[in-house]
C-alpha cells in the first residue's frame, strides 16, 4: 500500500499536453523525413539504379530516426522517475502527451515498416514505376509516416486556445504533409500524374484514368479540409498553405515537365488553395451551418479544377471536348457532395456517442 501511494503524485506530473514547442520540432525531423520520402520518389521517377543502400534511402531512414526521436523522447523524460521501466501499459500511456498517442503509435508501424521493406527487396527485388507504390512494405511506411506527421495537428486540436495562422502554423504544415502523404502513394492518378485535359481527345482508358485521379485528389482536399472545419483549426491562409506546399514537392518531385510548366502548376495550386480560403472566410462553414458546409464541399474541389483545366486550356491547348472538361469540375463537385455527407453523419454520431 506505501508502494503505491508514493506512486501516486510522480503520476500526476505526467504531462497532459504537448508544448507549441513540441509541434515545432517534430514538424522540422518530418521535413527531414519528407525529403527523404520524395527524394526517394524522385529517384524512382528517373529510373535510378536502386537498392535499399542508397543515399535517398539513408536520407529517408536517418529522417525517421530524427522524427521517431523528437515524438519519443519527450514521453521518456515525462515518465515517473524512480518507476520501473516495467510499470505498466497505462504508466507509458500517461506520458505520452495529450495528441501524440498516434504519433508514438506511427513510430513502431513505421519500424516494423522499415523490417518489413528490407525482407520484402531481399525477396522480391527492387520495385519499379507504379508497384513502388502499391508495394505492402512501402505501404506500410507510409501508414506509419502519416501517424507520425499526424501529430502536431492533433495536438494542437486538444488545446483550448485556437489562433490565426501563425499561431496553428504547425498544425497547418501537419496537415499539407498528411496530404503529401496521400498524394504521394496515389502518383498513378491526380493532378500530378499528368497534366490532366491537355493533348488530342483522349481514349476511353485515359479518360476513365484522368475521372479516377479527379475523383481520388477532389475527396482527398475536401476531406483535409472538413477534418479540420471540424476541429475548427482552419484558419485564413491555411487551404492556400495545405495545396499549395502538396503542389510544389509532388511537381519536384515528379519533375519532368519544362521549369515553365511546373511553375505555372504551382501557381494553380496556391491560387486554388487561396479560393478555398475565401471561401471558409465567406461561407463560414460548420457542422451547425450545414447549408455553407455543403457549398464549400462541392465548391471547393469544383473550382479547383476549374482552375486547373482552364489554365491547361489557355496555356497548353487542349483537345479534350467541352462535354469532359466541364464534366470533370461538375464531377468534382458531386464527390465533395457525397463527402460533406459522411462528414455530417460522423460528426452528428460523434456528438451523440459524447
Amino acid at each position: 500500500m506505501a508502494t503505491l501511494t508514493a506512486a501516486r503524485p510522480a503520476a500526476t506530473t505526467l504531462p497532459g499536453a504537448a508544448a507549441p514547442r513540441m509541434d515545432w520540432v517534430v514538424i522540422a525531423a518530418g521535413s527531414w523525413l519528407g525529403f527523404g520520402l520524395y527524394w526517394d520518389g524522385w529517384a524512382h521517377g528517373y529510373g535510378l539504379p536502386d537498392s535499399f543502400w542508397t543515399i535517398w534511402h539513408a536520407v529517408f531512414y536517418s529522417g525517421f530516426v530524427v522524427t521517431a526521436v523528437a515524438i519519443l523522447a519527450p514521453v521518456v523524460l515525462a515518465y515517473p522517475r524512480g518507476m520501473s521501466w516495467r510499470g505498466g501499459l497505462a504508466i507509458w500511456r500517461a506520458a505520452i502527451p495529450a495528441g501524440y498517442g498516434a504519433a508514438v503509435l506511427g513510430v513502431f508501424v513505421f519500424g516494423i515498416g522499415g523490417i518489413f521493406d528490407l525482407t520484402w527487396h531481399t525477396l522480391f527485388g527492387i520495385e519499379t514505376s507504379t508497384d513502388a507504390l502499391l508495394s505492402p512494405s512501402h505501404m506500410a511506411l507510409g501508414t506509419g509516416a502519416a501517424l507520425m506527421i499526424s501529430g502536431p495537428f492533433i495536438a494542437a486540436s486538444r488545446r483550448l486556445t485556437r489562433g490565426g495562422l501563425v499561431a496553428l502554423l504547425p498544425a497547418v504544415i501537419s496537415l499539407g504533409f498528411l496530404l503529401g502523404t496521400f498524394t504521394f502513394f496515389t502518383l498513378f492518378a491526380g493532378p500530378y500524374a499528368g497534366v490532366i485535359g491537355s493533348g488530342p481527345r483522349p481514349g476511353d482508358t485515359l479518360l476513365v484514368r484522368s475521372l479516377l485521379g479527379v475523383y481520388l485528389f477532389s475527396a482527398l482536399i475536401t476531406g483535409i479540409a472538413l477534418v479540420a472545419l471540424r476541429r475548427e483549426m482552419l484558419p485564413p491562409g491555411a487551404l492556400t498553405v495545405i495545396v499549395g506546399l502538396n503542389a510544389v514537392a509532388m511537381i519536384l518531385m515528379r519533375g519532368h515537365a519544362p521549369i515553365e510548366v511546373q511553375l505555372t502548376f504551382m501557381a494553380v495550386a496556391i491560387a486554388a488553395g487561396a479560393v478555398g480560403d475565401v471561401l471558409v472566410w465567406k461561407l463560414r462553414p460548420s457542422t451547425d451551418r450545414l447549408l455553407q458546409l455543403r457549398v464549400f464541399a462541392v465548391a471547393f474541389p469544383a473550382l479547383y479544377w476549374a482552375i486547373y483545366l482552364g489554365v491547361v486550356v489557355l496555356r497548353l491547348g487542349s483537345g479534350w471536348t467541352v462535354h469532359e472538361l466541364t464534366g470533370i469540375v461538375v464531377q468534382a463537385g458531386i464527390v465533395g457532395l457525397l463527402l460533406s455527407f459522411v462528414f455530417r453523419g460522423s460528426s452528428a454520431r460523434a456528438q451523440q456517442l459524447a
